[in-house]
């Protein structure tokens, strides 16, 4: 086993948790400020109080990261700058990011910030990988999707780099990719890549399934389940297997828990901390009294995740989306209000402890007042309401562990108490001054030197003379604090007297010195002025009304599912059609046309296996005419484009383009699809701040079924579909969500309604947007023929009010689900940014 174990890392969602998360031995912790977090529903901290924490933190050798993982606007680009600089000047030790076209300008504007990829980047194989890591970030928080042989694989692929990796160990999971996932966005509004998730997976929904008309609609649809969580994934906990965990090749553990409590980070934390030191003294093993406790924190039932192997159903808890806590049993039977419970644990709930039974997915709970009656395995006890035999029981609550956590808390600094070992010389002047220097030892054992001067002047000795011993006894009495003292050397005191006050008074002054030494080191040199300058000089946004000026001719692309759609989109006005390609055995390897017209469009998930296949490809498709590739993930194109760098490539909105700086990240693309997610206005801005000709032309998605979230979970294999048939997850609502499963079962969940800009594409071509993309895939030949005759139209010609009329209607006759803008009139940045 390596020597160095990974840094466990630890959230902090407030100042609270985060002294929890020091008092219980993280190395490092990770927060957020009130700006551009993806927890906007913390507590979070303020500038001061982000400041203190970097101070409080660092004076116990722990690291700070903040997270900056949301997508920016333009008109936001300048402040997230600012706010970075000061992140930066307050010393915190890196930054997680997510948008592509902050990390642009970071690289140049701030070089010296140390930046981590969030897990909201998306990285999931090599190519993204390989991207952060060419594009400036130190540490790369992978997809928790990712299976430790994908793992060892990265990290072979970053061998020549300076960077690591981070992987996820305890906490919830998301149900689907971390940012690639608008479901929330689309269904209220709220969006996760701007840390207002509404959570829409942990609701209940059914599977329906039906037949598909000649628009790719599902029709004929009947039931395959009750209502139930479907979406809801257990909580990873990979406590019990974290020996093998540490072999990766990963530098730091991740528990997630920004939105949790204190207690849960102290208790969370510190029973992995406990689990890390015991597997580096070789005596690591899984305690049952720890994964109860893990489990009373917060627990919607443990999986060890995709990253220990496991299976999709294993991740998944369909049941129940809730807390659970720890598994105790059954409810045998039950009799008005005394039961009876056959246990299948060995922890014995005690007087005080909590209890809870989950009935029909709904909870109930309460506190034993006495110590139950327990004979042959079989707890009787009364409660105050009834149950059903066969529900489950779990301590929900565990008075020692309560205790425990109390203990802890109240003594934050237990672990860290002396620390700080200082050694100094005094020296008594003949003016009567106290000077001081020396240097202190932190807990990475790194020195750090400090002067000070002693608070006042001292008089010459009338009877009693200061002595040696006197003075060390004095300045060592350190107690209750940080520091210790390994060496004074003292020199001058002979003939000098000084009060007990006064030398109380050197020691808090010398011990204020050390400390900020300590603090200081962390603070860069560098001069924030000029960074400052050449942030201000950057292109932006100047917030003038929308103009600009006439684009070229449109272009209008559809991207199909199959060869024969593809040649109906062409012979129906389409300038360009990319084909979908997938890991089926049955994609074609030939077209009937191979020309500039035509393209292949890359899946957004892409394992690395996939990539492989796919890249295996490559020279046969570019030998047949396949010039034009359509990438929807980080990275895709600049692995593509080391390959062979004629190949023209262009992006998908799944690689979200929110600013203009993400334009200008991507310099090599013929065009690249701005965020569904955005406004008009901030469409607009970004043009605007956008110089012609420099670079990938802006897109706009104008029609089709936008993509909710993309997962590993087989919806199609969990409701036992084995045919052809087509499905739906029907919310509370009624509200019906197309998914399209892949040929390897991942999932992906359309929007209930169609996107469609029909009625803005006079703005947008006012605006300067040329590229239109009709999403066709799925939808069959009918619906790419008639959609792409209805937009050709639409770009080409000067309509009458009753043309544009007509051609609606037959958008709305054709669509799914009838049409939306989706983030067209609310945009990015009405959701609430925290400020």
């Amino acid at each position: 086993m390596k020597c160095d174990l990974p840094l466990l890392l630890a959230p902090a969602g407030s100042p609270d948790a985060l002294i929890a998360a020091c008092a219980a031995g993280a190395d490092a912790i990770y927060l957020g400020g009130r700006q551009f977090g993806a927890r906007q529903f913390a507590d979070n901290f303020t500038d001061e109080q982000l400041k203190e924490a970097v101070r409080y933190a660092h004076l116990r050798g722990i690291e700070v990261y903040v997270t900056v993982n949301t997508l920016i606007t333009e008109r936001e680009m300048l402040k997230a700058l600012d706010y970075l600089v000061f992140l930066y000047s307050i010393g915190v030790d890196a930054v997680l990011i997510q948008d592509t076209g902050l990390l642009f300008c970071v690289r140049t504007l701030i070089p010296d910030l140390t930046l981590h990829a969030s897990t909201q980047m998306g990285v999931h194989n090599i190519p993204s990988a390989q991207y952060a890591a060419e594009n400036g970030c130190k540490r790369i928080v992978l997809a928790r999707e990712l299976k430790s042989d994908e793992i060892q694989k990265i990290a072979d692929s970053l061998s020549g780099y300076q960077v690591d990796l981070e992987v996820f160990v305890h906490g919830a999971l998301c149900y689907a990719y971390s940012g690639r996932c608008l479901f929330s966005s689309l269904v209220g509004g709220r969006s996760g890549n701007r840390g207002m998730c509404a959570q829409p997976c942990r609701k209940q929904y059914r599977i329906m399934t039906g037949t598909c008309d000649q628009y790719g609609r599902i029709t004929g649809t009947k039931s395959r389940n009750k209502p139930a969580y479907i979406l809801s994934t257990k909580d990873l906990c990979l406590y019990p297997v974290l020996d093998t965990i540490v072999r990766l090749p990963v530098r730091a553990l991740k528990i997630e828990g920004r939105m949790r409590s204190p207690e849960y980070v102290a208790t969370v934390t510190s029973i992995y901390r406990k689990a890390l030191d015991a597997i580096k003294a070789g005596t690591f093993h899984p305690d049952p009294m720890d994964m109860a406790d893990l489990a009373i924190a917060f627990s919607r039932g443990f999986t060890s995740g995709y990253i220990s192997g496991e299976d999709y159903s294993d991740v998944m808890g369909r049941n129940f989306p809730g807390n659970q806590g720890y598994y105790l049993g059954t409810v045998i039977d039950a009799d008005v209000w005394r039961i009876r419970i056959h246990l299948e644990s060995a922890l014995i709930p005690k007087k005080g402890d909590g209890l809870g039974f989950i009935s029909d997915q709904m909870g109930e709970g309460f506190v034993l007042g006495d110590d139950p009656i327990i004979r042959d395995g079989i707890m009787e006890l009364s409660i105050p309401f009834q149950v059903s035999a066969g529900s489950p029981v779990f301590l929900t609550r565990r008075r020692v562990l309560n205790r425990n956590i109390t203990y802890l808390l109240a003594d934050p600094d237990a672990r860290y108490e002396g620390s700080l070992s200082i050694s100094c010389s005094v020296i008594f002047a003949e003016n009567g001054t106290i000077s001081v220097t020396g240097t202190v030892r932190d807990r990475r054992s790194h020195l750090h030197a400090f002067t000070c001067r002693g608070p006042e002047t001292i008089a010459p000795a009338k009877t009693r003379s200061l002595t040696q011993e006197m003075i060390r006894e004095h300045l060592m009495k350190t107690g209750g604090t940080l520091f210790s003292f390994s060496d004074i050397t003292i020199s001058g005191e002979e003939g000098w007297f000084a009060p007990i006050r006064v030398l109380n008074a050197l020691r808090r002054e010398i011990l204020r010195a050390a400390e900020d030494a300590v603090v200081q080191s962390g603070i860069p040199g560098s001069d924030m002025v000029e960074i400052r300058d050449r942030i201000q000089n950057r292109p932006s946004c100047d917030g003038a009304s929308i103009s600009g000026p006439v684009p070229m001719q449109s272009r209008l692309v559809v991207l199909v599912s199959s060869g024969t759609d593809a040649d109906i989109a062409l012979r129906n006005g389409a300038d360009r059609v990319y084909l979908l390609w997938t890991t089926s055995p049955e994609w074609p390897n030939d077209f009937s046309k191979c020309d500039q017209s035509i393209g292949i469009v890359l899946p957004g998930v892409m394992r690395q296996n996939e990539v492989d296949l796919f890249m295996s490809h490559l020279d046969h498709w570019a030998s047949r005419g396949i010039r034009h590739y359509l990438v929807d993930a980080v990275g895709m194109g600049e692995y593509i484009h080391n390959v062979n760098p004629e190949l023209h490539i262009s992006s998908w909105y799944g690689l979200p383009v929110t600013n203009a700086a993400a334009l200008r990240a991507c310099h090599r693309y013929e065009f690249c699809t701005l965020s569904p997610e955005l406004s008009e206005q901030e469409i607009a801005d970004i043009v605007r701040a956008y110089p012609v000709n420099t670079g990938p032309e802006p897109a706009i998605c104008c029609q089709g079924l936008l993509e909710a979230a993309v997962t590993e979970d087989h919806l199609c294999a969990y409701a036992t579909i084995t045919d052809k048939a087509y499905i739906l997850l029907q919310d509370e609502k009624k509200i019906s969500f197309p998914v399209w499963c892949e040929h390897a079962g991942r999932s992906h969940i359309l929007n209930s309604s169609e996107h469609s800009l029909f009625d803005e594409y006079p703005s947008l071509i006012r605006m300067g947007i040329r590229w239109y993309i009709i999403d066709a895939r799925g939808r069959g030949g009918e619906y790419a023929k008639e959609m792409t005759r209805i937009w050709k139209r639409r770009i080409e010609s000067s309509l009458s009010d009753d043309e544009v009329r007509e051609l609606k209607e037959q958008i709305l006759r054709i669509s799914f689900g009838g049409i939306t803008r989706s983030g067209y009139r609310r945009g990015l940045s009405e959701i609430r940014s925290g400020v």
